[in-house]
Order: structure tokens, then sequence, then C-alpha cells
């Protein structure tokens, strides 16, 4: 029984092996992705096979400029009004939409009570709680991941906002 337990054990150290060199190949196609894009953009290279991603690559840009454009203006429309991007309209304490699962950013701290927080008070003027205590357990609830540029990802998002690269 020993020996299967001890095979089973070099099984999941080659698995765990695997995943982590899976992972760094990963990474490196990654690099040399970032670099012929790079290289591109600057008239350094040229591969015709490429032309059709790198173009492709372009018109993603400039869609996704287009709809962050968008959001700001929306963000900006929605600004105080407590109301989600999907339209949903927002309790002081919700951290998530009820409707869609969307994080809500808040500029001001919202107490675990319900209570808005300025930004240079320490203490909750309803319950008492410390702020530090508070944002440190909403900085507890994301936990975050790392893109292969060095980025932190909060688990759960699908994309680096710094290079806009899948992270799965």
């Amino acid at each position: 029984m020993a020996g299967a337990t001890e095979k089973a054990g070099n099984i999941k150290t080659i698995t765990k092996e695997l995943e982590e060199k899976r992972n760094e190949t990963a990474k490196v196609y990654g690099f040399i992705g970032m670099e012929v894009y790079d290289l591109s953009k600057e008239n350094k290279i040229e591969i015709a096979q490429m032309k059709h991603y790198l173009d492709k690559l372009d018109a993603l840009n400039q869609e996704i400029e287009e709809l962050e454009k968008q959001r700001a203006d929306l963000e900006a429309k929605n600004a105080g009004k407590n109301i989600c991007a999907c339209g949903y309209k927002l309790k002081p304490q919700d951290h998530f939409c009820p409707n869609c699962g969307e994080v809500i950013a808040r500029a001001a701290t919202v107490c675990v009570c319900g209570a808005k927080l300025k930004k240079n008070m320490k203490f909750c003027h309803v319950c008492g709680r410390s702020v530090e205590e508070i944002q440190k357990a909403e900085e507890a609830e994301k936990p975050m991941r790392e893109c292969i540029c060095g980025a932190k990802v909060p688990q759960g998002q699908f994309m680096c906002f710094e290079c806009g690269r899948k992270i799965e």
C-alpha cells in the first residue's frame, strides 16, 4: 500500500510540474506575441501571415476605445445616482449589483451598516467601526491573480486591463 501512495504522490508532483511548465509556456507565447505586435507597429518586422491578426488587433483596439468612451459617458451620467451600469437601482451597502453581478465601484467607502463614509473619516458615524478595518475587509474580499505581464487581476475578471490578455 505504501508503494501506491508513493506513486500517487509522484503523479501529483508530476502533474503540478506539468501545470507549472504549461503556464510558463503560455507566458512565453504571450511575450512572443507582444514582441511581434510591438515590432510590427514600429515597422521593424513584417510577416505576411500575421497581417490578418495584426489588423484584427487594430480593429479590436479601436472598438475598445469606443466602448471605453461610451462607458465613461454613462458613468458620468449616472454618477451620484447609485445606479448600476445595467440600470438597476442600488442600495448603499451593495458591493455587487443584485441584477447583473457587476462589482460596484464607489468613490466613498460604504460601511457594512450602509452608512456612507467621507474620505477624512476614521470611524463610522453610525456604528463606530474603524474605516481602516472596513477597507481591509473589502480588499480581503477581492482575491487577486497575477497576469503574465505582472499586473494584479481580481478573481473572476477574464481580462487583464493592463495588457488586454485573456485570463484563464
